[in-house]
């Protein structure tokens, strides 16, 4: 009696062990159909994402099923990945934990289904989908006529054993619930322009690589990326910036307003920074009309410290800035004679405070404690430091202290402005409810590799996607 105890004791066990590992072990089937030539490589683990936002899977499988609860065949609890093929064409790699279902609900959406090559394929809405018992591929967008060129390929791709890609083990050695590693030559050459402008030898884009990782906590997505490179120009250049942008130190720097719509601030030696601005040809031009009204130059060569720009509105702004020499203030009495237009007038409000008037608008211009600003708000010239607790520097200082860069940015604030709304298309204000639940979005960089972009909420994320999943 005492041995069939043991053996039942056995036998469940292995019951448990072996559901365990059926519910929330299963093999990881969709790496190996990652190409060695892959441009961009991308994880998802809807299991993680679940628990990050305390979400019952349940519900998020109840959510892809339809009114008829249709079973789609797809394994939410296992690892999805996407990849962008050597072509161009976006793929994305699910796992399935019935194909026949699968099948079914393709069918039952009048997709036709056919056999070819030992695999299920399927093309609808310019996506190419191919799938075996295990895990499915899809592609797109193409064409109907050019998806039967790529049949092979993706043939090639399922049947590989294994990955080659040197792109996936730095998207599995990341921690979150979405990763990616992509090289940066999928970024479109138009927007890289600005920065290889900068450079007389331009490096190959394919040894640049973007790692990012998405995280989830109770008010806030995260969003971490660095760049990854062991391309010697690349430590050049950034070795001449280090001399141009330097940690933010924010022990003096005060917000104009409490809780300004745009704050952005970063630390920056004048000297370098000017040399780097006249690279820019319409920064230059810009420069150089400035400088009949000013001397610019030199007042951008003063800033040694942090800098800091606030938007209260639009239209109301306050820019402020560490300096070390007032020698741009020399010759403060010629620049009335420099705006030409007669509506301006620019006037003395005492040796180091001025106003500039015109278009019934006053601009505020002029250095208290070392620091000069250029505002709309006159309040800035009473005040040399705000010592209120709702400071938005006071409330943010761990966070600004010690970036490179950082810039936040209240949406829900922004989006309420005529002029913004007048600039929204209709599509973009039918997310005024999800706007209404958001807070600020922040982008800061630790150093030249490393950058972070936070969406912070008002209630709790899980909450909100609770409400979706209903």
């Amino acid at each position: 009696m005492k041995k069939y105890l043991i053996l039942a004791v056995v036998v469940i066990a292995l019951v448990v062990i072996g559901g365990y590992f059926f519910l929330f072990g299963r093999k990881d089937v969709c790496k190996s159909v990652i190409p060695e030539n892959a441009k961009a490589v991308m994880v998802l683990d809807a299991k993680q994402l679940a628990s990050q936002l305390d979400i019952n899977i349940t519900d998020i499988i109840r959510f892809l099923q339809s009114d008829k609860n249709e079973k789609t065949g797809i394994d939410v609890l296992s690892p999805m990945y996407g990849f962008l093929s050597s072509e161009g064409y976006m793929c994305g790699v699910l796992p399935l934990s019935d194909a026949d279902d699968l099948e079914d609900f393709l069918k039952e959406k009048k997709v036709e289904v056919e056999s070819q090559r030992g695999f299920r394929w399927a093309y609808t809405a310019q996506m190419l989908l191919c799938f075996d018992d295990k895990k499915a591929l899809a592609l797109g967008p193409i064409s109907q006529v050019e998806s039967h060129n790529m049949r092979p390929r993706m043939v090639e791709w399922m049947e590989q054993g294994s990955s080659k890609s040197p792109l996936l083990p730095s998207v599995l050695d990341q921690d979150g619930a979405l990763r990616l590693c992509s090289k940066m030559s999928v970024v479109p050459s138009s927007y890289m322009q600005q920065a290889l402008q900068y450079l007389n030898n331009p490096f190959d884009m394919d040894k640049v690589f973007l790692n990012a990782t998405l995280g989830v906590e109770d008010k806030a997505l995260h969003l971490s990326t660095s760049i990854q490179s062991e391309e010697e120009e690349i430590q050049q250049l950034l070795s001449q910036h280090n001399s141009i942008f330097r940690p933010i130190q924010a022990n003096r720097l005060k917000s104009s307003v409490s809780d300004p719509v745009v704050w952005v601030g970063f630390n920056a030696n004048g000297d370098s920074l000017l040399v780097e601005l006249r690279k820019n040809a319409l920064v230059r031009m810009f420069l150089m009309g400035v400088n009949l009204c000013m001397d610019a130059d030199m007042l951008i060569k003063s800033i040694d410290g942090d800098v800091s720009l606030e938007l209260s509105a639009p239209s109301e702004y306050t820019l402020k800035a560490q300096v070390t020499k007032l020698d741009f203030l020399k010759n403060v009495s010629d620049w009335s004679t420099g705006f030409l237009h007669k509506s301006y007038s620019f006037k003395p409000v005492d040796k180091n405070n001025f106003v500039l008037q015109g278009d019934g608008k006053n601009t505020y211009f002029g250095v208290i404690d070392n620091q000069v600003y250029i505002s709309t708000n006159q309040s800035v010239t009473k005040l040399s430091e705000s010592n209120a607790s709702d400071d938005f520097v006071t409330r943010y200082n761990s966070q600004i202290q010690g970036k490179l860069f950082y810039a936040s940015v209240s949406i829900n604030k922004l989006t309420r402005f005529r002029e913004v709304q007048n600039m929204m298309s209709d599509d973009a204000k039918k997310f005024y409810y999800f706007l209404d639940k958001t807070d600020r979005l922040t982008v800061s960089a630790k150093d030249y590799l490393h950058y972070d972009i936070e969406l912070t909420t008002k209630d709790n994320i899980s909450d909100f996607i609770k409400l979706l999943l209903k």
